[in-house]
């Protein structure tokens, strides 16, 4: 599986659990375009953090940069 199937699965997870136990959604607190602004900064900042776990841990296949294939 790709390292980053793998990260937007997780953050979807995380950021609905925090959302789910906090009580907190950026889309009723700040209606229209400023609560879709701040999900997707809640939701960058969470995926990037778990992207540099998943690199840091070795998880999933990535790109070779000068071939293109997969590999572990």
């Amino acid at each position: 599986m790709s390292r980053t199937l793998i990260t937007a699965f997780i953050t979807y997870v995380l950021t609905r659990l925090f959302y789910g136990i906090s009580g907190f959604d950026p889309h009723r607190v700040f209606p229209g375009l400023p609560g879709y602004m701040l999900d997707l900064g809640i939701w960058l900042l969470v995926s990037y953090f778990v992207f540099c776990v998943l690199r840091a841990l070795g998880i999933g296949k990535t790109r070779d940069s000068k071939t293109g294939r997969l590999q572990d």
